[in-house]
Formats: structure tokens, sequence, C-alpha cells
């Protein structure tokens, strides 16, 4: 890596961490206490940590999760929810063991385990926020390689990191933003020709490590696992194999512990709430990107220009495009087939967020070949998304939906702006769902914006454009 390109990485991820870390006390405050899944994984922390155990039965027995719960009655001064259940819950694993034991994964617990221990909450959303400082810096470098400039590369990973999907998953405890790092870590260094060993043995534990944070990743990390298998069949490299060596001793100890908490090599389908019909499945899809709380292209309508530049992605750097759509599509066709594919009490595409950040690589491509009409259309509908997210940093609490079809982010600004946007967005959850008709239209208007930005992309550029990078290479090469 040239100097230049190194001391501009350094910086990018300083920025990051920087503006994650500004917001803590924000969030601190008004997400008190913690709520969704997040309190389960601190939960089976404090048990990794105090009874090094998986079994949380007496650490709710014994109320640890007082610890991070505010004082009853709540102070004079109180920002946090208006209302929480005083006892906390669990959310126990259908299994065959006595005692309590989380459904969810155990990766992100054994990675905010001791952070948590000593700093308590701040601990581990330290955690959080450096591994999302890492994510920009790998999509500052993800948008190099597609062709953008160091200026243009920095401002498209901190664009992305700094809006939704991704920034209100970096200040708070979910497995999204480490997974997300490691399917885009692994994506760069697998589609690499040559790494150096602690590359390829960074790259094994990532990958073993990916379906621990949870095992809707073993699909992905499957894929990668192979593709890993195949380098090292090529080049019989020593870190190559002990990195797939690394890959299977993350699947065998995960198949282990399945069998040990479930008498199953896989989880129990009863600890989730199982999958959708091919119907169910395809309105999750669209719902993944339409729906109205918590659909991607609502919230961060950049993302259609991002999947419409997946060609010229493609024609510039096709190995490492290939293998990220190999990578993510058997996810995405099972996150749209999960009944609950909106992930419930959280901000919106929680699902997405772990394939969000390959959109560096589509913009950067895109970005790096196109006139002032594309930088236009990008830099608009980023301002959207960013404008959501800033109303959301204002006041935490706006990101969280009931599913009742209402997007609190959309309405603030409606009310800020005199139009009622949000009563005109359609709804694909089934507790509010939109008639058949309207989540077609929405379908259909999806794809006419996507042809339209296609078609604005691919025109030629004019004499003074930005060059196409493929081509240069090329010419270079010639």
């Amino acid at each position: 890596m040239m100097a230049q390109d190194r001391r501009a990485l350094i910086l990018v991820t300083a920025m990051a961490a920087i503006f994650f870390a500004a917001f803590v006390p924000r969030f601190v405050a008004r997400l008190d206490p913690l709520t969704g899944d997040e309190p389960f994984y601190v939960m089976t922390a404090i048990s990794i940590v105090r009874d090094r155990d998986l079994d949380e039965s007496n650490n709710y027995a014994q109320r640890d999760f007082d610890e991070f719960y505010p004082a009853d009655p709540l102070p004079s001064d109180w920002q946090g929810w208006g209302g929480f259940p005083r006892t906390l819950p669990p959310h126990p694993a259908q299994s065959v063991l006595p005692g309590l034991h989380t459904k969810h994964g155990l990766g992100l617990s054994f990675l905010i385990a001791v952070p948590y221990a000593f700093a308590g909450r701040i601990g581990a959303m330290a955690v959080i926020i450096i591994a999302a400082a890492l994510l920009t810096g790998q999509m500052y470098l993800l948008a190099r390689e597609a062709g953008s400039g160091i200026r243009l590369a920095g401002a498209i990973a901190l664009a992305l990191a700094v809006s939704l999907p991704i920034a209100p998953y970096a200040l708070l405890i979910f497995p999204e933003i480490p997974a997300a790092l490691i399917l885009v870590y692994a994506v760069r260094r697998l589609s690499r020709d040559e790494n150096r060993v602690w590359q390829w043995l960074l790259t094994g534990v990532a990958v073993g490590f990916l379906p621990w944070l949870h095992q809707r990743f073993a699909p992905t990390a499957a894929v990668l696992g192979i593709v890993l298998f195949w380098r090292w069949w090529r080049s019989r490299k020593l870190a190559a194999g002990i990195a797939c060596l690394l890959v299977g001793i993350g699947a065998a100890t995960l198949i282990y512990y399945n069998w040990w908490l479930y008498h199953s090599p896989v989880q129990n389908v009863a600890d989730h709430a199982g999958f959708s019909s091919a119907t169910g499945t395809v309105n999750g899809l669209f719902g993944l990107l339409l729906d109205a709380q918590w659909g991607l292209i609502i919230n961060a309508p950049i993302y259609i220009v991002a999947i419409a530049g997946l060609p010229r992605w493609l024609k510039i750097d096709r190995n490492r495009g290939l293998l990220a759509i190999a990578a993510i599509t058997p996810y995405l066709l099972e996150v749209g087939a999960y009944r609950v594919w909106w992930g419930e009490w959280g901000p919106a595409a929680r699902y997405l967020v772990p394939v969000a950040p390959l959109a560096a690589a589509t913009l950067g491509a895109v970005l790096a070949t196109s006139g002032w009409s594309v930088r236009a259309i990008v830099g608009g509908t980023w301002l959207i998304g960013a404008l959501l997210t800033l109303v959301g940093f204002a006041d935490p609490q706006r990101f969280y939906h009931q599913p009742d079809g209402a997007n609190n982010l959309v309405t603030r600004v409606g009310e800020i702006v005199g139009l009622d946007v949000a009563g005109h967005l359609v709804s694909f959850q089934p507790y509010a769902i939109s008639p058949v008709l309207d989540r077609v239209m929405a379908g259909l208007i999806l794809l006419l914006a996507f042809w339209i930005t296609t078609a604005i992309i691919y025109i030629p550029p004019k004499i003074g454009q930005p060059s196409d990078p493929a081509h240069d290479a090329a010419t270079l090469e010639s």
C-alpha cells in the first residue's frame, strides 16, 4: 500500500471513530435501558465472565440485568424509554439441556465480555465502534480497488458509514457491524492473488468466526470457506492451508455446540419465528428494500444507485464482484425467507447492514467513471438518507418503530417540510400490511427507478468526462 493511501486509510478510520464516539452520550441517554436484543448479548457476556458458563439461570434469578437498568423510580430528568419491563424476560434456546441458555449467537457476547466487565455498556459499545471504524476503512479500500481516487474513496466510505443503515448500528450492541467487517475483509482478501501470512490467517479466523455471530451467516461462511480452500488448492501455500484449518475449526466447534445444546448439528428452528412460503419470501425480499418502516431504499435511497452500479463494478473488478455476489446471495435469500425479515425491534434494514458496505465498491466504480448528472443523483439520494439519519441521531428513539406502518424518521421530516410523505409509503410487514396492489405498484416503481438510474449511469461518457479505469489499465498493460 502506498504511503498516501495508508495515511488516507488511517484518517478515514479515525474520522469515523470520532464521529461515532461523539454520539455515545446521546444514545446512552435516549436508549436507556438496553432494549431489543442488546440486553441478551450482555447477559450472556456477564455469564461468561463471572460464572464461566453459558447457563444464565442464576444471572436472571439474581437480576444481573438491574446493573444496566435505571433506578426505580425513574429520576426527574429521565431521557430514556418511557416504558419497559422491570424484569427482563429471557430469550431462551429451545434446548435439551437443563437451565437457561441464550438462543442468540455467542460470538458477539465473547467479543464484548471483557470490555463490558471493565467499562459496562460503554465498553461494549466501544467494541462495536472500533469495528465500525475499521469497516469504514475497508469501505475506503473497496472504493479504491474499484477505481476511485483517494479523496473520492474517502468520501464514499464516510458517506456510507455515517448514514443509514450502518450509522445507528455502529452504536448498538448487535452482531451486524462485526459481521459486515468480516464479510468485506474476507471478500477483499480472497479475491486477491497474493496475501501475506498474517492476512491469510486473519481471513481464516474471520470466516470461521462469522457463523458464531449468528447462524444465519453460516451459508455465507460456507461459500467463503470453499473459495479459501480452492485458493489453497491452487497455491498450496502453508498459510492458506492453516487458514482453511481455522475455518474448519470454527465450523466443527459450532456443530459441536449445536449438538451439545440441541442434539442436532444445526440450531433448533423453534428458537426463531421460522421461514415463510415462496410467496412470503418474495414479499420479504421486496420488503427488505421497500417496506415503509424498515426498507433499505426507503431509508437510504442511495442504494438504488449502488445496486444499479453492480455491472460497472463487475467490469472493473470482476473476480471480487463475483465473489461478493456468491457470498451474499444465499444470505439474502435466507433473510428474505424469514417470517420476521425486518429484524423486529431495531433501526431500519438490520439484516442488510452486513451487505450494505459492499456499496462502496459499486459506488466507487460508478463515480470514478461518471459525469455531473450521475454525481448529482448520488449526492441527492445520499442527502435524503443523511437527513433521515440526522433526525434519528437527534433523537435515537426515532430509529425504532412499532409495527404499525408509520416511519418515525419520515414522519418527522414530513412535519418539517409540511408534506405527508410517510402516509404514502407501503408496508410489507404483516402487522400493518398494505394491499397487494399497493405492494405490486411499489415494486414496479422501484424497477422503474432502477431502469432510469441504470440508463443514466451507462450513458457513454462525453469527451472530457472521467474515463473507464478498466480500459485505462488495459491500455497501460498493452
